[in-house]
Formats: structure tokens, sequence, C-alpha cells
């Protein structure tokens, strides 16, 4: 659905579909629920990842998102992705085939949720298969509170072994701007994702500093309230053009950028 208040349209890079152990009220059950509550806050568009995929089985997540979403072209899939060490996934280079070949344009990685050892030996063999097809990758850290630890080694380390590989941050926090600046410099492969963007005028400085093509819109949903993404990219003080990008087209330019 159109927004009709001058806003340009939301592709939301940030949405989760399926059952959760603590679901909040309202939390959509299915893909004609989420596209209700996606109507309600005017977001057209979403990059959709099943619980199931990040919870319990990615393969098994991934098969019931692919069901879920059929036939609806206002949501496009997002794979969550795993080292495949320990046999419970296919290797790296084929779940990126078996993603593309199924239409998603984008992959998950859920470190904290997974317990992965954020090392080079182990992450390497599957950022390798992401980078070659320009595959994005969410850093999904499961982060709620801006108090709790990322991996900033790994950041650093995995934007600068693989310059080619699209990596965005999900519910990045301000109280990490001595950190993220510098990742920002150095790594024109990091972009981040504005659920959790919060601060006086912090949107608008990054975009000034950095350009809007490096910032994605995200809410969260259904865990987290889309309010403050929302209002800071309506009512930020941005140009158009930058609003149209970071609401959508800068999303939209790395899932085309895939190699199919």
């Amino acid at each position: 659905m159109a927004p009709g208040n001058g806003r340009p349209e939301l592709f939301d890079v940030n949405v989760s579909l399926g059952p959760l152990p603590q679901r909040p009220p309202g939390a959509p059950v299915d893909a004609a629920s989420l596209l209700k509550l996606l109507d309600a806050y005017d977001i057209s568009r979403a990059l959709v990842t099943h619980t199931v995929a990040k919870w319990h089985d990615p393969t098994d997540g991934n098969e019931r998102l692919l069901q879920a979403i059929a036939g609806e072209p206002r949501l496009s899939p997002c794979w969550v992705v795993m080292p495949a060490a320990t046999g419970e996934v296919p290797p790296e280079t084929e779940q990126v085939d078996q993603l593309l070949a199924a239409g998603a344009r984008a992959a998950r990685l859920c470190p904290k949720t997974h317990l992965l050892f954020l090392e080079p030996w182990v992450i390497k063999p599957l950022a390798q298969a992401l980078a070659d097809k320009r595959v994005p990758v969410l850093l999904d850290f499961d982060n709620a509170h801006y108090s709790e630890p990322r991996h900033w080694d790994f950041i650093a380390w995995l934007l600068e072994a693989f310059p080619e590989l699209p990596v965005i941050l999900l519910r990045q926090s301000h109280a990490d701007f001595r950190v993220l600046f510098p990742l920002l410099d150095r790594a024109p492969n990091l972009y981040v994702e504005t659920s959790y963007l919060g601060g006086h005028s912090a949107l608008i400085e990054l975009v000034a500093r950095w350009g809007a093509e490096r910032f994605i819109f995200g809410t969260g949903l259904p865990l987290f309230e889309p309010a403050l993404p929302i209002t800071t990219l309506s009512y930020g003080g941005l140009s158009p053009a930058e609003r149209a990008g970071i609401a959508g087209g800068s999303l939209q330019r790395l899932l085309d950028g895939c190699l199919v």
C-alpha cells in the first residue's frame, strides 16, 4: 500500500514472521496478518525472515518462509544462513545457490542465536560464498538494548576481508558511534539499518557525512515498535531524495546487485 502523505514507499529490511516464544500482542501469524500490520504503518514492502529459521532450524524455516509468502509480491524472502561444519545445513556454496534459486536476494547471519564462534576460520567459507554472489548479509546480533556488546573485531575483519560483500548491521544504536564512524569511513560495503538509530539529529548527521545510500530503513517488526524509524525518516530534515534512498532505494539496489 503506497503512502498518501508524500512520504516515499517504505521497504522494511528487518521483519520477522512465524512463531515466537513470547509473542507481542497483534504479532502476525501468517502473510495476510503481516500485510495488515504493514498497512497499519504505511509500509509498502518487507524483507522477511522466518522465526523458525532463526530460532530452530534454518533449512526448515527457510522453506516455511517460501511457503508462507508465496504469491505475495510485497514480501521478499531473506534466508537464514550458517556455517556448515556440523552438517546441520548444506555446504556454504550450496546454501547460497539454493537461496538464489529460491528467489531470495539477501541472507541473515545470527551469531548470538546460533552460538557462532566469530573467528575467520569459522565464518570465512560462508562469507566467501556470499561475497562471490554479492548477496547482502544482515548481521543480527539479537540486540534489544544499546548496552549489549557487539563483536566489532569480527565486523571489521568481515568488511575488510570481503570488500565486495554488502554487510547490513541490524539494530545499530547511537551508543557505538565512536566505533561505527571509523568503520563507515574505512568500509564502503558497510550499511546501517535504522530501527534503533536514536539520538538528536543522528540520522541527518550520518547522512550528511556518508550519504543516504549507506542507511537502510528497518523496523524489527513485530518484536519492536516502528515509530522511531518511521518518524526519524519522515520528520528528520532529510531531503526527498535522501528519504527515498533510505526508505527503499538503497536496499533495492543491493538486492538487484546479486549475481544470479
